[in-house]
């Protein structure tokens, strides 16, 4: 059931990515109602990274990322989809990783070594103290 759940995710994913765009498909994700079944963390971790490579090939980090973010949403986990560069970037390649109260959970190489650019959903702003704003 938890393979079949992985792969129906990144089906979806990938028509919201071609359809909507990244910004678009992930708010798309964010608003999931909650599944019966609750996986740990990890279990769900590895799912997608094994579920989703067939022999050598695997999908790219976003797809990865958004599907392990999606199946985290859905069954209630405040999980946070994060886009990142190379600490010393040599090229405008990004990576995506997902992380759960602060926690890099995956998928590999996770956000060691990057430094991120933006976050999903984008936190949320502290209210302002000064007295000539809205």
């Amino acid at each position: 059931m938890l393979l079949l759940d992985v792969w129906r995710t990144a089906l979806r994913v990938q028509v919201a990515l071609r359809r909507h765009g990244m910004p678009t498909a992930v708010r798309t994700l964010e608003d999931r109602g909650v599944r019966r079944a609750r996986y740990p963390v990890p279990l769900l971790s590895r799912a997608v990274s094994r579920g989703l490579r067939v022999g050598s090939w695997q999908p790219r980090c976003l797809t990865r990322s958004m599907v392990l973010y999606d199946l985290l949403r859905k069954q209630g986990d405040p999980a946070e989809l994060v886009i990142g560069l190379k600490e010393q970037a040599s090229s405008s390649d990004a990576h995506a990783w997902v992380e759960l109260e602060g926690r890099d959970i995956g998928p590999l190489p996770g956000g060691r070594g990057y430094r991120e650019l933006t976050r999903y959903p984008a936190p949320s702003r502290p209210p302002s103290n000064d007295p000539s704003s809205p």
